[in-house]
Order: C-alpha cells, then sequence, then structure tokens
C-alpha cells in the first residue's frame, strides 16, 4: 500500500521555521524574532519603586530629614552604584538601609534597630506586587507570535522576573526567557541571533531604556517604546551607523501597526510573498523547500 502523501499541516508541523499557525521565515532559511525587554516595557515596574522611595522618605521625614533630602539620597546610593551593586532582589533593600545610615551620620541621627525591619519591608514590596501589564502588550505580543520568535531579555532578580512573567501571563506566549543580573543585553541577543539562526534585518528588540536596550541596536533593529523613564540618564545615545532601524513609537498598538507589521512587510517583499499567503511565504524558505523535497 502506498503510503500517502503528507499533508501541508504535517509539512508546516516538522519545519523549524514554520508550523500550523506559525510563520518565522525569512530569506535564507533564517527565523524573524522579536526579543521583548520586560521591566517599564511589558509591565510597570517604575511606578513600584517610585512608592518605595515615597515611603522611605516619609519615615526619615519622621525622624526630622526632609523628604526630598532623602529622595535624592537614595536615588545616588541606589542608582548609582547600580552597575557594580548589581539586580539581585536583596540589593534595593541593601540600599535602602544604606542610605539610612548615610542619612543618619550627616543629620547626626542615632541609627535605631527598630527602623531596620520596617526599611527592608519597604525595600522588598516592589519585588511582588502583582505585575500590571502596559495596555495592549499581551494582544500584540500574542499576535506577533504567529510570525515571530519571542524572546524575553530582562535585567534582575531570576526568581522575580519568572514570577512576574508567569503572573502577568506572558509565560506562554514568549518561546524563551533570558534573564541576567548585570546589563549588557546586547551580547545576550547576539548570542541568541547566532544560536537560533535568526536574520536581525527582519528582527528588532522592544525597550523602553535608550540606555539598557537601546544597546541593541548594534545587533538588531530597534523598537523604542519609552512608557517608562527607568534607568534614563540625559547624554544617553543609540549606536550610529549600524545598519539597523530605530522605529519611534508611543504605545503598544503604535508598535505594532507601526513597527512590527513594517518588518512583516519587509519580510514579504524579500521572499517574494505579496500577499503575504503563509504558504508563498512558506515556499520561499530554502530550508522549508529542503524539508518538503525529503517529504
Amino acid at each position: 500500500m502506498t503510503p500517502a502523501c503528507p499533508t501541508r499541516r504535517e509539512i508546516f508541523m516538522t519545519t523549524p521555521c514554520h508550523s500550523a499557525d506559525r510563520n518565522m521565515c525569512c530569506p535564507g532559511g533564517k527565523i524573524a524574532a522579536l526579543f521583548v525587554d520586560i521591566d517599564g516595557t511589558a509591565m510597570l515596574c517604575q511606578p513600584y519603586f517610585d512608592g518605595a522611595f515615597e515611603e522611605f522618605a516619609t519615615v526619615m521625614e519622621l525622624l526630622g530629614v526632609p523628604k526630598e533630602t532623602s529622595k535624592k539620597a537614595l536615588g545616588d546610593i541606589y542608582y548609582g552604584s547600580m552597575p557594580h551593586r548589581g539586580f539581585e532582589r536583596e540589593r534595593f533593600p541593601e540600599g535602602i538601609v544604606e542610605t539610612y545610615h548615610h542619612l543618619c551620620a550627616e543629620h547626626k541621627l542615632e541609627p535605631r534597630a527598630d527602623i531596620l525591619p520596617v526599611l527592608e519591608r519597604i525595600g522588598n514590596a516592589p519585588f511582588f506586587r502583582k505585575p500590571e501589564l502596559f495596555p495592549h502588550a499581551l494582544q500584540v505580543l500574542t499576535r506577533a507570535q504567529h510570525n515571530f520568535k519571542l524572546i524575553a531579555v530582562t535585567v534582575g532578580d531570576r526568581e522575580v522576573q519568572k514570577y512576574k512573567i508567569r503572573q502577568g501571563g506572558l509565560d506562554a506566549v514568549f518561546d524563551e526567557t533570558i534573564i541576567t543580573l548585570r546589563e549588557g543585553k546586547a551580547e545576550l541577543v547576539a548570542e541568541a541571533i547566532e544560536d537560533y539562526n535568526i536574520d536581525p534585518h527582519y528582527s528588532a528588540f522592544i525597550g523602553n531604556s535608550i540606555r539598557s536596550d537601546g544597546v541593541c541596536l548594534s545587533k538588531t533593529n530597534f523598537i523604542f517604546l519609552p512608557l517608562e523613564s527607568s534607568l534614563s540618564k540625559n547624554g544617553d545615545k543609540l549606536p550610529e551607523n549600524t545598519g539597523f532601524t530605530t522605529f519611534q513609537v508611543t504605545d503598544w498598538r503604535d508598535a505594532e501597526e507601526r513597527a512590527i507589521k513594517r518588518l512583516l512587510r519587509r519580510r514579504k517583499m524579500a521572499t517574494g510573498s505579496e500577499d503575504g499567503k503563509p504558504a508563498e511565504l512558506h515556499a520561499s524558505c530554502e530550508a522549508c523547500k529542503k524539508r518538503r523535497k525529503r517529504a
């Protein structure tokens, strides 16, 4: 009995860049990907830390230190030392306690042991608040999943970041999550591009920080989504003359219409699929052609 020819669905299911409901094909057998920052891009982050700053300043005000003085000191000590302090969860409460002792010395106050548990609670509070996604982030990423490999790239404590992604409903959207305790996202993106055979010209990094996320413009396109200004400094600049495109957008719907869809259009034109039908785009991929011949 002659075996039946594989159906189109069966062929799609066995190719690395295409499945029954996903089409990531790029010219030359490569795939397209979106790298996505989490804090300040996919979900709120800075308001939780701003609240902790305010609460710390309120405690210090009760001890006789002006609120603005306390907030500035905490910002200088915590954010100023962040590159070598790292992003583990305990670093923020440590920074608050360090600031408390600094202010006590500066204002000639006797440090009180009973204040320390209060400060530690304030410092831990931002990390396990119920995650709140920015409007339309989940919907846009869910739609983008049909045409891109989705990789979260985030700086922070591993357990905290995994908790936020899971509680925010994003764990089912991402194909992979890359979590680092140090800044250096460009190198991590470059490694993923190599390992997954990603075409950087039809891919992009989506982020809110020029300094932390914009460095990835040296490796792929950059969708600048400044929903929060965390970790930004005056004078932050994007890499120049990289050969990639920066898409300046205002919200997640804007990112979809004016960046993600444009990348998809460019893929369609490059693969000769003018109408964008999955079968035609699939047929233009060399990896898929080889799989079809073997089938």
